[in-house]
């Protein structure tokens, strides 16, 4: 039944809170996830997520993208391997094709997904408003069904 499943990740707390979520769908279905980042076009918002990962002097102008690249590389192959340890297939995505919302649309066609795992951070009021919802709009724009996990939301058993 959802035999590629699509899982986003930002790399935040909240995303692996996906993690058991995909695997379980994964796993009992004998199934692939398809592990994607969508690299912001905002590189300066994304900086602070991916410090641990880049080389010193990654902030000169010359190699700023491609370092940014790198250390997202590295960030979907420390996640796989999150998600290999729950017993999980998983193929890596750097998707680099403008917002995030419509890149993870994009990809769960491109790569012939079933379904679609995605975090939300839960946000309300005033910083939903601002910010909006990826989730929020993946579930809109989506043509297949989405599971969005929440904070606290209790995992899937093995």
């Amino acid at each position: 039944m959802f035999s590629r499943i699509l899982l986003t990740t930002d790399f935040s707390t909240q995303a692996e809170h996906a993690y058991p979520w995909a695997a379980q769908l994964a796993t009992s279905n004998g199934g692939t996830i398809q592990l994607m980042h969508a690299l912001e076009d905002d590189l300066v918002a994304t900086a602070p997520v991916f410090a641990d990962y880049m080389a010193p002097g990654a902030l000169d102008l010359g190699n700023y993208r491609e370092q940014f690249r790198v250390g997202a590389r590295k960030a979907l192959e420390a996640a796989a391997e999150k998600l290999r340890a729950l017993g999980a297939k998983v193929e890596v995505h750097l998707v680099e094709k403008g917002k995030p919302s419509s890149a993870v649309v994009k990809a769960a066609q491109e790569f012939n997904c079933s379904v679609i795992v995605i975090s939300t951070h839960g946000r309300g009021g005033l910083a939903h408003l601002l910010l909006g919802s990826t989730a929020e709009k993946v579930v809109r724009m989506a043509k297949v069904p989405v599971l969005t996990v929440h904070d606290g939301d209790t995992p899937p058993a093995a």
